[in-house]
C-alpha cells in the first residue's frame, strides 16, 4: 500500500525549526541540545522529512524539568529538539483551520493576540457598564486536560488528514523520564510541548461557549479567567456556571483564585492592576494610519474634480467642500448625482484608484476599473472551476466561515439581557454548521446560509437599545434605523470586494455560491460574506449601543417608503466603518498581517489561487 501524502514538506520543517530556535512560545524550555541540532541541520531536516514521509517516524521520550519561578515550581514536559521541530510542523497545519473554532475569549497562544489584547478587553467590558467580575483559573490546568477528547476534536477539525493525526497520536503517547525516578506516563498534556497550547485552547474553547452562550463575556488567557458582568448577582452566577463548566471537563477550578469582585474595589488581572476607570480603552489602539484615505462625496448636484495636482469636491454652486493632495486619495465612492470630471476619471483609471458609484440610498451601481493584466488566464481559470468539486469546496468554506463569525458577533455582543434570543439562536445556527459539508449544491448551501440568517438576524436585532430594534432584515426599502446602516454598509464593502477582486484578476461575475443569474456580481457577494459580521455588523451595532445611531438618525421622503438616513448619521456610520477597515489586525489568515481592508484583498489573492491552481485551499479568516 503507497504512503499517505507528506504534509510535512521540507520548507514547513524548515519554518518549524525556526520557530524552536527563536523560542516564540514562551513556554518552551530553552535547551542546549538547540545549538547541536542546528550544527547539522540539513541532515537532521533531511531525516526528519524521510521518517515523516514513509511514516516512520517516532518521537523520543520527554523529560520532566522543574522550574522556580518566584514562589512557586512549574514542571514541565521538554520534547527533544527534534520532536519540537515535528509538533511545530503539526502547529502549522492545525493552527490555520483549529484557530477559527477558538472564538472569541480566548487570548493566549494565538497568532496575533496577547496579554495586551486581553487587558483591553476587559477594559473595554468595564467601559460598557459592567462594574464588577468574575475571576478564577483552572486548577492544574494542562496536566488535567482529557487528552482523548482534545483528540477527537482535533480530528473533527482536521478532517482527512490521517497522516498528520498519526503524528500527533505518537506525540501524545510518549513517556516522561523523572529525574531519579525514571520513565512515567504523562498526565494529561506535557506542560512544554509547543502542540500543547493548541489542544488546551481547543478543549476550554467549550467553557468558553458555554458562558458566551449564556450571556457571561468571558476574557480568558490560558488557564486565567475574567468575567466582567453588570452586578455582583450576576459574577456570583458566572463563577457557578464556570464551576459547573470546568466540571463537565473533568477539570476542576483552582480553590484560591476563584473570586467575587468589583472594578470600584480593583482588581490584578495578567498582572495589570483594574480599577474604575485604568487601565484606560483605547478604542484605536491598532488603527493603521493610511497614507492615502477614502474619499466620500455625497452632496446632491455636486462634483469632484482635479486641479493643480489636488482632488476637489464642489457643491453644485462650485463652492469648495473638500480640497487635499491626489496623493492623499486612494478610493472614492461617489452617492447620487455626484459628477466627476474627465480629469477625476482619466487620472483614477491610471493610478489605481478605486472609484464606486452608489445610488443616494446607498444601493451599489457599479464601479471603474483600469485596463489589468493576466486577467485572461484567470477568468479561464474561473470558467473551468465553475460547477466543480473545488468550487464547491470553496463555496462551503465561505458559508462556514460567515456562520462562524456570526456566531462570534453574538457571543461577542451579547449579555445576559439578552439570553432568551441569543442562546436559541446560537444553538440554531451551530446545528446548521455540520450540514455545510453535507450539502451537495450550492442552492442547499445557499439555503443553509438563508437558516442562519433566519436565526441570526432576530437576535442581532436584540442587540440594540430597546427604540432601535428590529426582528427580521429588511432591504428595499430598509425600515429602521439599524438596517438602513446595514445595507448602506454593505454597500461600500461590496465595492471594495468588486475591487479587490479586479485587482487580482478575477471577474467578479462568476461566483462559486452565489449563481450570476440575477445579473449580480456574484464572486464579490461570495468574497463578502464572512467580512459582514466581522465588519459591518460590529460597526453597527456599537453606534446603536454607544447612542451615535438613535430613532433620530432616519428620516423620511414624501411619495417614498422606507427611511433614509441623515447626514450626520452617515457621517458616523463612514467615520465607524473606516476605523474599523484601518485596524491592523494579525493571526486572522495564515501569516498575515495588515488592516483588515488589506484582509480583504487577501483574501480575494487566496480566492485566485484556489480557483486556478487544484493544490492550494480557501480558508475564512478568523475573529480578531
Amino acid at each position: 500500500m503507497a504512503a499517505p501524502a507528506n504534509p510535512f514538506t521540507p520548507d514547513l520543517l524548515r519554518t518549524a525549526w525556526k520557530g524552536v530556535r527563536d523560542g516564540v512560545d514562551e513556554r518552551e524550555a530553552p535547551s542546549p541540545a538547540i545549538a547541536r541540532f542546528e550544527q547539522d541541520l540539513d541532515a537532521n531536516l533531511e531525516l526528519h522529512d524521510r521518517e515523516l514521509s514513509t511514516c516512520e517516524y517516532r518521537p523520543r521520550d520527554l523529560t520532566q524539568v522543574a522550574l522556580t519561578e518566584s514562589d512557586r515550581v512549574r514542571v514541565l514536559s521538554v520534547p527533544a529538539v527534534r520532536d519540537r521541530v515535528v509538533a511545530r510542523a503539526v502547529l502549522a497545519i492545525a493552527t490555520p483551520v483549529v484557530d477559527p473554532l477558538l472564538g472569541p475569549a480566548a487570548y493566549a497562544f494565538r497568532p496575533g493576540l496577547g496579554v495586551s489584547d486581553a487587558v483591553q478587553a476587559v477594559a473595554r467590558l468595564r467601559d460598557d457598564g459592567n462594574e464588577w467580575a468574575a475571576r478564577l483559573d483552572v486548577d492544574e490546568c494542562f496536566p488535567t486536560i482529557p487528552v482523548a477528547y482534545a483528540r477527537r476534536l482535533l480530528q473533527a477539525a482536521l478532517d482527512g488528514q490521517d497522516h498528520v493525526l498519526s503524528v500527533v497520536d505518537f506525540l501524545l503517547d510518549r513517556l516522561v523520564v523523572v529525574p531519579r525516578k525514571g520513565r512515567r506516563h504523562q498526565l494529561g498534556l506535557p506542560q512544554g510541548c509547543p502542540l500543547s497550547p493548541l489542544l488546551a485552547n481547543l478543549v476550554l474553547a467549550e467553557f468558553d461557549s458555554d458562558l458566551l452562550d449564556q450571556g457571561f463575556p468571558v476574557v480568558r488567557y490560558a488557564d486565567d479567567i475574567c468575567i466582567p458582568v453588570a452586578d455582583e448577582q450576576d459574577a456570583w452566577e458566572a463563577l457557578r456556571e464556570a464551576h459547573h463548566s470546568l466540571r463537565r471537563l473533568d477539570m476542576a477550578p483552582g480553590a484560591e483564585d476563584s473570586q467575587v469582585m468589583s472594578f470600584a474595589q480593583g482588581f490584578s488581572f495578567l498582572g495589570e492592576d483594574f480599577g474604575p476607570r485604568y487601565p484606560p480603552a483605547i478604542e484605536e489602539l491598532r488603527v493603521a494610519e493610511p497614507a492615502a484615505k477614502t474619499l466620500y462625496a455625497a452632496r446632491q448636484g455636486g462634483r469632484v474634480r482635479i486641479a493643480s495636482g489636488r482632488v476637489i469636491v464642489e457643491d453644485k454652486k462650485s463652492n469648495s467642500l473638500v480640497d487635499v493632495p491626489q496623493s492623499h486619495v486612494g478610493r472614492i465612492v461617489c452617492f447620487g448625482s455626484m459628477g466627476l470630471s474627465a480629469g477625476v476619471r482619466a487620472w483614477a483609471l491610471s493610478n489605481d484608484v478605486e472609484v464606486v458609484l452608489a445610488s443616494r440610498r446607498g444601493t451599489y451601481l457599479g464601479a471603474m476599473v483600469g485596463a489589468g493584466t493576466a486577467r485572461a488566464s484567470r477568468i479561464r481559470g474561473q470558467i473551468i472551476a465553475a460547477g466543480s468539486e473545488r468550487a464547491q469546496a470553496i463555496a462551503t468554506a465561505m458559508v462556514e466561515a460567515k456562520i462562524r463569525n456570526q456566531i462570534v458577533a453574538l457571543q461577542r455582543f451579547g449579555r445576559r439581557a439578552h439570553k432568551e434570543q441569543v442562546e436559541p439562536a446560537i444553538r440554531s445556527m451551530r446545528r446548521l454548521l455540520p450540514m455545510t459539508s453535507e450539502a451537495g449544491t450550492r442552492s442547499e448551501l445557499m439555503g443553509l446560509e438563508g437558516a442562519a440568517a433566519a436565526a441570526y438576524f432576530p437576535a442581532l436585532g436584540a442587540l440594540v437599545p430597546e427604540t432601535l430594534r428590529f426582528d427580521r432584515r429588511s432591504r428595499q426599502p430598509p425600515l429602521d434605523v439599524p438596517n438602513a446602516a446595514l445595507s448602506f454598509l454593505y454597500t461600500i464593502l461590496h465595492g471594495e470586494c468588486i475591487t479587490a477582486l479586479h485587482s487580482v484578476g478575477l471577474e467578479p461575475a462568476f461566483g462559486v455560491l452565489h449563481s450570476e443569474a440575477d445579473d449580480r456580481p456574484a464572486l464579490s457577494l461570495d468574497l463578502m460574506e464572512e467580512f459582514r459580521p466581522l465588519v459591518v455588523d460590529q460597526v453597527v451595532l456599537r453606534l446603536c449601543r454607544s447612542g451615535a445611531l438613535t430613532p433620530a438618525s432616519a428620516r423620511t421622503e414624501k411619495n417614498r417608503s422606507g427611511i433614509w438616513l441623515t447626514k450626520t448619521a452617515r457621517a458616523s456610520i463612514l467615520h465607524s466603518y473606516e476605523t474599523r477597515m484601518l485596524s491592523r489586525t494579525s493571526g486572522g489568515l495564515p501569516g498575515f498581517t495588515g488592516t483588515l481592508r488589506r484582509h480583504v484583498y487577501r483574501q480575494a489573492q487566496r480566492l485566485a489561487l484556489a480557483l486556478t491552481d487544484s493544490s492550494k485551499t480557501w480558508t475564512g479568516i478568523s475573529w480578531r
